[in-house]
């Protein structure tokens, strides 16, 4: 191991007691604090590094115990402390660390699109992992059923430790990751909606969920009330918004902050009566959020499914089908106010041969390349389609056909002039015109304009075809 792997797991040791010391901060009362972080903390690096992560997490486990010594002053012994603190660092290891190495394969596998499995993973191992941590320190560390207080402690350290976890895990591995580096884990959290807000509105967003949260506790602690301190439940509201407008690392950092200013809060006033009503709300609440966050992505996946059903993958040109929807809502458009559209059919010339010639590779580049031109040449309220292999189809709204021919020139003449990575290869393109408008329909100009590509093939190829009346 060289020294810049020593000084990783050491910054890993004080980070973690960093954190215990933060939950010791935090506590309502001795030993009780709404949230547990080194728990969190811990999941987070054996879900990373897998068992890279024992050596460091067992010697912050057992420095904790020492800590909490001089801390509380109990007076034991270095002996009594070094066989404590192994064996709670042992157990706090064993539980955390196999329940992370179990979930490892399924959280690799998380995708915008298929968030609901491992989030349900994610979350049934927490819980699970986190009952048996607090059953069994009870059982072995703190004298079993016999203790007075079992069944209160091991509620009080199962809530505490899950809330650790849920609540904190994302935004561990994101400061974990910066130290590990790897790559595809939880790449769900680099989702961006498309429409994030600037970092000022996502602030108010904070201010205004612990604006609520503080007015909560704050009443519920004036009037010694369980009723009004269920209101936190209520949270879960300007979460979701924020879930739904912001990216994943935004909500886990709102949800992080949120937990950290409702532990230190209860410290403060020194709240125990509510404190079980408000560690299950921080559960719910990231419960939620986690499901919810699969919403936005998921929305934004069928948009772009969407977006790739309808449009060619190639050249980016939208296909047939959509093509012909948007011509005849543009024709219900151009008769109902009296609009001139014109419709554009095109091909190369010899396209076969150059196949067969250059190779297919180089007929996909003239294809590219002619749509990159075609869509340099056209306004943005054009429509350029694909009609199939190398025939293209352009919509001109509010075009005359005299325009329309203008255009069809200047992109016959650019075409003439793209230059590729075969020096000898050149290419041309044919096309041919028809007032859209002046149809029935799609097909009937679609077939008037097939007339004209035709025409202008049997010309000789390389010039725009269109009816001589019209023209004039």
């Amino acid at each position: 191991m060289n020294i810049s792997a020593v000084l990783r797991h050491l910054l890993l040791v004080i980070t973690w007691l960093v954190l215990w010391r933060l939950s010791v901060f935090t506590e309502y009362a001795p030993h009780a604090s709404i949230w547990f972080p080194p728990a969190g903390f811990t999941f987070t690096c054996f879900l990373l590094l897998r068992w890279q992560a024992f050596p460091a997490m067992f010697i912050a486990c057992v420095l904790s115990t020492g800590w909490e010594s001089l801390v509380f002053s109990d007076g034991r012994s270095l002996e009594a402390l070094l066989i404590a603190g192994s064996q709670f660092a042992l157990l706090h290891c064993l539980v955390y660390g196999v329940s992370a190495n179990l979930l490892r394969g399924s959280i690799d596998r998380i995708s915008h699109h298929n968030l609901y499995a491992p989030v349900m993973r994610f979350l049934l191992t927490v819980a699970t992992s986190s009952l048996v941590m607090s059953t069994a320190g009870v059982m072995f560390l703190f004298g079993g059923p016999q203790m007075e207080s079992f069944l209160a402690t091991s509620l009080a350290w199962w809530i505490g430790d899950m809330s650790g976890i849920l609540v904190l895990v994302p935004v561990f591995i994101g400061l974990v990751n910066r130290l590990y580096p790897r790559r595809g884990l939880l790449s769900a959290l680099n989702y961006q909606p498309k429409n994030e807000s600037h970092f000022s509105r996502f602030a108010g967003k904070l201010v205004f969920s612990w604006a609520l949260m503080v007015g909560v506790v704050l009443l519920a602690n004036h009037y010694q009330s369980s009723e009004i301190a269920c209101l936190i439940f209520f949270l879960t509201l300007p979460q979701m918004w924020i879930v739904f407008t912001e990216s994943p690392i935004r909500m886990a950092i709102s949800l992080a902050m949120l937990s950290f200013l409702l532990a230190l809060l209860v410290s403060i006033l020194g709240v125990s009566e509510q404190a079980y009503i408000y560690q299950v709300a921080i559960n719910v609440i990231a419960c939620s959020a986690y499901f919810a966050m699969s919403v936005p992505a998921l929305v934004a996946d069928n948009r772009e499914l969407n977006v790739e059903a309808k449009t060619d993958f190639l050249t980016k040109a939208v296909m047939r089908q959509h093509f012909i929807d948007l011509t005849e809502q543009h024709l219900k458009h151009a008769r109902r106010y009296g609009h001139q559209t014109s419709l554009l059919l095109f091909d190369v010339d010899k396209f076969k041969q150059i196949n067969d010639r250059f190779g297919h590779l180089a007929g996909d580049e003239v294809l590219r390349g002619l749509a990159e031109l075609v869509r340099s040449k056209i306004r943005s309220s054009d429509i350029f389609g694909r009609f199939g292999g190398d025939e293209f189809m352009l919509l001109l709204p509010q075009t005359s056909i005299e325009k329309a021919f203008s255009v069809a020139e200047i992109i016959r003449q650019g075409i003439t002039e793209l230059h590729f990575s075969e020096p000898d290869l050149r290419v041309s393109c044919s096309f041919g015109i028809a007032r859209v408008d002046e149809c029935e329909g799609f097909q009937k100009a679609f077939d008037e304009a097939d007339r004209q590509l035709l025409k202008a093939k049997r010309e000789g190829r390389n010039q725009t075809a269109l009816r001589f009346a019209e023209r004039e």
